[in-house]
């Protein structure tokens, strides 16, 4: 049992590198199996436990945040794996992954670690920590599955847990990002493929050269809409991968959110990608939707696709 748990454990493990690594971009700064002291041996002692000595980090990035100017973010990230479903109610494992990361972040604030990570980046006046808490399953039943609406009221009162923010991804997140991601670099290239950086109205000094980049912003992760740049032959292309199933009212918002994206260069496509197109089914949909376009040179651009694929089989 020992052995088959850490076998699990494992997979899991290369399914998040391989997420932070290859699919949103952080390759060359992703660390792992990482360990650190704990600063605080008895309030974060494990039970039945003498003390606590140290906390294991799964992985960790950092980077300067194209958000926000001047912000360094890092990431600590949590990696829970599991062969069979998601407990039926599961409020109270998710509690203590949660307390487990908080706790790791606290102590991660007082770690030397940190301290080089700060005093090697230059050019920031504030740091950030996130926590990213990828909690999947491997079994089929729940290949789809949203757990956020069943652990939202988990109460986390009374724990003293420090943390600025910490992220949820789940079966149903990483299926969507998987999907979206995965194909578009397969098909044109990773070096072709750029996150697009919305203007936050934190990011003032934003210019064109770092308005899309390699790398996914952790803000970005939980987003229902990614938007991505690709160069395929000197042709730009605007893609919008969208969570949300098709219906006419989506592609509405997502035609009015591509018009705010006019710092790419030349868009000569935009692309809009949900999960569930089928064009046999949806196609006069698209041209009803496309036919309110005041700008017919515009409606000429749009493209509506699927996305596909599936991140258990790595």
């Amino acid at each position: 049992m020992g052995e088959w748990s850490k076998k699990i454990g494992e997979q899991g493990e290369d399914i998040v590198k391989y997420f932070f690594e290859e699919l949103i971009g952080y390759k060359n700064n992703y660390r792992n199996n990482l360990e650190l002291s704990c600063s605080y041996s008895d309030d974060h002692k494990k039970k039945d436990a003498a003390k606590r000595l140290t906390h294991g980090i799964d992985g960790l990035v950092s980077y300067k945040c194209p958000l926000v100017d001047e912000l360094l973010e890092i990431g600590i990230i949590s990696s829970k794996y599991s062969f069979d479903v998601y407990p039926p109610k599961p409020k109270d494992k998710f509690k203590e992954h949660f307390v487990e990361l908080a706790y790791t972040i606290r102590c991660f604030l007082n770690s030397e670690i940190y301290n080089n990570i700060n005093s090697n980046t230059s050019n920031v006046t504030d740091t950030k920590v996130t926590g990213v808490l990828v909690w999947l399953s491997n079994n089929d039943e729940c290949k789809n599955k949203n757990i956020i609406p069943e652990i939202s009221d988990t109460q986390l009162s009374g724990l003293n847990l420090v943390y600025d923010k910490i992220l949820i991804v789940d079966n149903s997140r990483m299926e969507f990002l998987f999907d979206l991601i995965q194909p578009l670099k397969t098909i044109f290239g990773n070096g072709n493929i750029d996150f697009v950086y919305p203007k936050t109205g934190m990011n003032l000094s934003m210019v064109q050269d770092n308005s899309f980049g390699k790398k996914l912003p952790l803000q970005l992760i939980c987003s229902d809409v990614i938007p991505i740049r690709i160069d395929n032959n000197n042709q730009i292309i605007l893609l919008l991968g969208i969570r949300d199933n098709f219906d006419e009212n989506n592609l509405l918002k997502l035609i009015s959110l591509s018009k705010e994206f006019n710092h790419l260069e030349a868009t000569t496509k935009t692309i809009i990608s949900f999960p569930d197109y089928n064009k046999l089914k949806h196609s006069d949909s698209v041209k009803k939707v496309l036919s309110q376009l005041e700008n017919l040179k515009y409606s000429d651009q749009i493209e509506v696709v699927k996305h596909d694929f599936d991140f258990r089989n790595l």
